[in-house]
């Protein structure tokens, strides 16, 4: 078994290292003008810029760029951004925010009350998925202008962590929007095109190969007192061969998902160095649980018993730790004892044999990112313990936007889609609402199609509740219903790792935005030229 892991996980390696790499073909920046210009070496495409659809790690380092929040988190902590001073209610239903009265779009008009209230009704009326944070507990009349600079929501029901929602409450320019405003209430134009306020406009925008920011130099919330970049490209390097040659000719600044394999040829770099750090960021392989095979439960359930969770550690690049179940046990409130499949293909066997297939004979799509090696080794070992189920596993590799677009609807899911999810905020709502509540369905974080109303119901009534022990007990309730429906293979909680030319300052890790660098506080130090 291990012979064939190994083995499995060499092709997978070689066949990244033959990927071809063009030495100079990212020294695109030093033509750009202004010294500091950071060159980034992105895995993912930024595809979505409009804050009220798009969602994930390249999207919301972007929105954090050319948009600004009412609250914003670094490191660990939250702090306000837009927002100077707020109350909340006893009840914690009214929540009241004074706006930082400097705040400008980058047209130079004011970010007031009124823009605040335009951009979350936009919010709500789109439903996108980022309003999963609000669904049940706000609607598109929460939120009023009191005055000019004060605004206040009005939740539906008590709601706790609602500041911690409001990291990803980006506010658009209302004079913008409606001058694109379409049949789509903008959702065209923002897609590809910024209507904020952040540190960083627009500049070159090349979907599939690179991304350009400019800084804005009066930017009204303010630049580290050690510097500020004058910009940034993100060059999309789909795999992590390139992104170490790239870092090590110094033709790339920082490295977002390099190998693990390559921290040692980093490090060995006395220009170079590695952060990796553990959080909440967790990959699943979500079930299409309306499949034809797959929304068989003892399919399922066999499907999850033929992974080789042990192996998972041994054969990825970098530090993993396998979950217990739907939920991390570092997190707050996760259930520890569920009845969740290990190794065992006997008993994947029994369960085979209880689904209208009992001697398999049938194939499986497993969807992962293209050239992204991380993902595609589970399914290397998946398809070794399916193999003995006579289960076929297609390895389909896909774009992240293809992969997001076939998670729209149950008929273009995918049978398996490898997913990596992070909470918003901390707190059991950011973790389990958008993946399980049935409502959330057409987000990739939902690409499972579950649905339990009682599952449902325990989210909603958890959600709305004021008492913490209540609460927390609606949510074991959940968690435990969760795993006994095995709407996904629960993996692994994966170790954050970045490399980083010395030169670049002000890198924090953030847990809960774990690949999103904050850009605004980066600055350069004696970059080579």
């Amino acid at each position: 078994m291990r012979k064939v892991l190994h083995a499995l996980l060499m092709f997978a390696v070689f066949a990244a290292l033959a990927l071809s790499f063009t030495p100079g073909s990212v020294r695109l920046a030093w033509a750009q003008g202004g010294e500091n210009i950071l060159l980034y070496g992105g895995n993912q495409d930024i595809d979505n810029i409009d804050p009220a659809t798009g969602e994930n790690y390249s999207i919301n380092a972007a929105l954090l760029s050319l948009y600004d929040a009412l609250f914003i988190v670094r490191g660990e902590n939250l702090e306000p951004n837009l927002v100077d001073t707020w109350e909340v209610s006893d009840d914690a239903t009214v929540f009241t925010f004074n706006l930082k009265q400097n705040a400008r779009f980058h047209d130079g008009s004011p970010v007031n009350a009124a823009a605040v209230v335009y951009s979350f009704n936009r919010l709500m009326t789109l439903e996108g998925p980022p309003t999963y944070r609000w669904a049940g507990i706000a609607g598109p009349d929460s939120a009023v202008a009191l005055d000019e600079w004060t605004v206040q929501f009005t939740l539906t029901q008590p709601f706790a962590p609602f500041l911690g929602t409001l990291t990803q409450m980006y506010v658009v320019n209302p004079a913008i929007v409606e001058a694109n405003r379409g049949e789509d209430f903008g959702q065209t134009y923002l897609r590809t095109n910024s209507a904020g306020s952040g540190p960083f406009t627009q500049g070159r925008w090349e979907i599939g190969n690179l991304y350009e920011f400019v800084a804005v130099p009066d930017y009204w919330g303010g630049w580290p007192e050690e510097g500020r970049l004058d910009g940034y490209l993100w060059l999309i390097q789909r795999d992590s061969q390139t992104q170490l040659n790239s870092l090590l000719a110094r033709e790339t600044h920082v490295a977002d998902t390099p190998s693990g394999e390559d921290i040692a040829r980093i490090q060995e770099d006395a220009g170079l160095n590695v952060q990796q750090n553990f959080g909440y960021f967790i990959n699943t392989l979500k079930f299409n649980t309306q499949g034809e095979y797959t929304s068989d439960i003892n399919v399922r359930r066999a499907v999850a018993y033929a992974m080789n969770y042990d192996a998972l550690p041994e054969v990825l690049d970098i530090p993993v730790e396998v979950m217990p179940g739907p939920t991390p046990l570092n997190f707050p409130g996760a259930v520890s004892g569920l009845d969740v499949p290990t190794f065992d293909l006997d008993r994947a066997r029994e369960y085979l044999a209880q689904s209208a297939w009992p001697e398999g004979g049938f194939t499986l799509d497993y969807v992962y990112v293209a050239e992204f090696t991380r993902e595609e080794i589970p399914g290397l070992v998946l398809l070794e313990g399916l193999a003995e189920l006579n289960i076929t596993l297609n390895m389909v590799p896909m774009l992240w936007p293809d992969m997001v677009a076939s998670c729209g609807s149950p008929e273009t899911g995918p049978d398996l889609i490898n997913i990596y999810t992070q909470p918003a905020y901390l707190d059991m709502d950011a973790h389990l609402y958008n993946q399980y509540h049935s409502g959330q369905w057409g987000s990739f974080t939902s690409c499972s199609f579950y649905s339990n109303p009682e599952v449902d119901k325990l989210l909603d009534d958890a959600r709305v509740e004021g008492d913490a022990a209540a609460r927390t007990e609606l949510y074991n309730q959940a968690q435990t219903l969760i795993a006994a429906d095995q709407p996904s293979v629960w993996m692994y909680a994966e170790s954050s790792l970045m490399a980083f030319n010395n030169c670049v300052k002000g890198f924090e890790y953030r847990p809960l935005e774990s690949l999103s660098l904050l850009f605004r506080d980066i600055w350069m130090q004696d970059c080579p030229a």
